[in-house]
């Protein structure tokens, strides 16, 4: 049964988006970086389809902020469980809290980033080595966690790159 069987659709400003078979149902998700741009509307897109998406764990360091919640229609706000984490934890640590809070996913949606500051005077990619080990080690620490949690996914996609918002605007 391919994609073809299914027509694209248009939401808003957003065309050609795929709409997936109706006999899907009861997925659960994991989004990392829950309080970013990426992860937040991740998270409000898995959720206009409570059918498919029954229930969205939103990880990131702190809860999201209340005006940033108060987006969510009630019952799109019940189906999501925020945990915190720090995926600069350990992974024992990180797949504690996986585990307390019940997580299972068939997804997981890894938005996570850290910017680190550069050293007084230098420009902000000045550290990019620096920019690189940090951001690895919260892609691989969380991988592990959920080995440790044994949370199997079948698909995690990862978010990759610097932050470039406001780039169309120049300097």
């Amino acid at each position: 049964m391919g994609s073809e069987r299914y027509p694209l659709q248009s939401k808003g400003i957003y065309h050609n988006l795929p709409t997936f078979d109706p006999n899907i149902k009861g997925l659960t998700a994991v989004v990392t970086g829950a309080n970013g741009i990426s992860g937040f509307y991740t998270m409000r897109s898995l959720l206009d389809a409570p059918e498919r998406w029954s229930r969205v764990y939103a990880l990131s360091r702190r809860p999201p902020p209340p005006e940033m919640m108060q987006l969510l229609p009630a019952d799109q706000h019940s189906r999501v469980q925020h945990i915190v984490c720090d995926f600069l934890d350990s992974p024992e640590s990180i797949a504690k809290a996986l585990q307390g809070a019940g997580v299972r996913a068939e997804y997981v949606f890894f938005y996570s980033y850290f910017q680190p500051k550069p050293p007084p005077g230098a420009a902000a990619w000045a550290n990019a080595e620096e920019l690189v080990k940090v951001n690895s080690s919260l892609f691989s620490n969380f991988l592990e966690a959920l080995s440790l949690a044994k949370i199997v996914p079948k698909r995690i996609l990862l978010q990759t790159g610097a932050k470039n918002y406001g780039i169309h605007i120049g300097r």
